[in-house]
């Protein structure tokens, strides 16, 4: 989908309800600076340590995915890597991942690698570690939705094997079945 059509469909489904709040669907949403979640991670490191901050929004970014693929799904009546690629589709317009790529995908066993171009760890700089913890948890999220939707019990494992906060040109992410 050309770029321009993808943010009139994102414009034409976000409406603000009754009390004055941003909706995509029934999911309140927030518009923010991309220097704002780099911040609110820095300081989440600076309270509770690297590996803390990781759990964190690891975890958080797992929920909040499931529960907006999981809404994606019935808003845009899609179902398996659609939700993917949708959810995809509407972050790099949000401005979390800017552009990204699908480079390799499976249903069996469930598996998908994903390419960032100018996600937010480019507001980090090169610190020598990958820092897209809350981007790997929503890739956990959306493919456990994906596998739940359909019936398959499994858990979902995401490594970040590139990260722009490393010096890589773009960050990418495999998420697979736990084994």
């Amino acid at each position: 989908m050309v770029m321009g059509l993808a943010l009139e469909e994102l414009l034409a489904k976000l409406k603000l309800d009754d009390k004055g709040r941003l909706v995509l669907g029934d999911v309140p949403m927030i518009l923010t600076s991309r220097d704002f979640l780099v911040n609110l991670q820095k300081t989440a490191e600076e309270v509770l340590g690297p590996m803390g901050t990781a759990a964190l929004f690891y975890r958080a970014g797992f929920t909040a995915a499931y529960k907006l693929a999981e809404a994606q799904a019935k808003l845009f009546n899609l179902k398996g890597f659609a939700v993917l690629e949708k959810y995809l589709e509407l972050a790099s317009l949000e401005g979390w991942w800017g552009k990204c790529e699908i480079i390799e995908r499976s249903e069996e066993p469930l598996k998908v690698v994903v390419r960032f171009y100018n996600s937010i760890a480019e507001e980090w700089g090169n610190v020598g570690r990958p820092v897209c913890h809350l981007w790997r948890g929503a890739l956990a999220g959306i493919l456990k939705y994906i596998a739940d939707s359909t019936g398959k019990e499994i858990e979902v494992k995401v490594q970040e094997t590139a990260c722009m906060a490393e010096g890589d040109p773009y960050c990418e992410m495999v998420a697979e079945e736990a084994r």
